[in-house]
Order: C-alpha cells, then structure tokens, then sequence
C-alpha cells in the first residue's frame, strides 16, 4: 500500500528546493560572520566582577577624601 498512489513518470524533482536550501545556507553564514563581528565587539566590554570592582576604588576614594 502506498500513501500517494501517483505515478513516478508524473513526479519529479525541481530545482526550487535546492536553491531554497542554497539561499538558507547564505543567511547561515551572512549570520555567523555578522554575530562573530559582533561578539568580538561585546568582548571587550567590562564585565560585572570588574565593574563591582571598579565601584568599591570609587567609594572607598570617596571615603578618604575629606569634604572641605
């Protein structure tokens, strides 16, 4: 038993789910290198163990200044 009964000579492959995948596979990559740019960018910013850091100079300087 079959679940189409239509004949082979009537079905064929086209070519619309091969270049379907081509273009899917072209915004893959467009993707990764543009989210790589990215990241490379997102690194560089401080992370929260060092802005915690950063805060505790700021507020013990603060301390040891005395207010005129």
């Amino acid at each position: 038993m079959t679940w189409l009964q239509v004949d082979d000579s009537v079905v064929h492959a086209g070519w619309l789910p091969l270049v379907l995948v081509g273009v899917v596979a072209l915004v893959l990559v467009a993707i990764f290198f543009s989210m790589r740019h990215h990241l490379k960018i997102a690194n560089t910013f401080p992370t929260e163990s060092e802005l915690r850091a950063q805060r505790r100079t700021a507020a013990k300087q603060d301390t040891a200044k005395p207010e005129e």
